[in-house]
């Protein structure tokens, strides 16, 4: 289940407050390669992050970024923390009651990848039932999980999850392809053995409940 908290609040004045700043703080969970991470120097960066700093370039905001785990993103934005939160999120209906998004800005054409231990007896996601199944908090894998029998194992971030999926403290991770590939590449002892596919593919902008104007903006540029 995805917890998120819903707004009580009207029409949202966050363009105003952002013309009177001249910047815009932005949140992101900078632990999902290759759309936002850190690199070998602990620079965030990705795709999420090129797209933002040149829409923010072209309306005339400076981004400041703010990372902060997945599960804290949707509070703080409600909280007014940040303005807004770019992280590969999906439109779930529990999310479109509590933010208003802006149009999907990358399409997911594949799936959620079934990673496991590289001696793991697991071939299919049919052999989850029962299983531990590490997910990062708030993430839609963690609903995939239950869909499939498993029990989620709720973690920070996927980092921790994939260390404990190699050291056998889970059966298996449930993670989205594009960064599954990223973790393939550079993390030995895990294999994928299957893939579940997504129904409502796609990641896009969350601004506060109500904040139309700023999601349209966004939208055009």
């Amino acid at each position: 289940m995805v917890c998120v908290f819903v707004s009580s609040f009207g029409a949202d004045k966050s363009l105003e407050t952002v013309k009177e700043k001249g910047y815009f703080i932005v949140g992101l969970d900078a632990t999902f390669a290759p759309k936002g991470y850190r690199d070998e120097s602990g620079e965030i960066v990705g795709f999420d992050i090129d797209l933002m700093e040149a829409i923010g370039e072209k309306l005339g905001y400076e981004i400041v970024w703010h990372n902060m785990s997945f599960d804290g993103l949707l509070p703080a934005l409600q909280m007014k923390k940040i303005d807004a939160v770019i992280a590969g999120m999906g439109q779930t209906p529990k999310r479109q009651k509590a933010v208003t998004f802006s149009m999907p800005y990358l399409f997911i054409e594949g799936g959620h990848y079934v990673l496991v231990a590289e001696n793991s007896p697991l071939t299919k996601k049919e052999e989850l039932k029962g299983k531990q199944v590490g997910v990062q908090i708030g993430t839609v894998q963690e609903e995939f999980t239950i869909n499939v029998g498993g029990i989620p194992k709720l973690y920070d971030s996927w980092t921790g999850a994939l260390m404990d999926l190699k050291n056998g403290k889970v059966d298996a991770v449930i993670i989205a392809d594009i960064s599954a590939e990223e973790y393939l590449k550079n993390l030995d002892g895990i294999k994928k053995i299957d893939i579940i596919f997504d129904t409502k593919p796609g990641a896009s902008v969350a601004f506060r409940k109500g904040n139309t104007e700023m999601a349209e903006k966004f939208n055009k540029a």
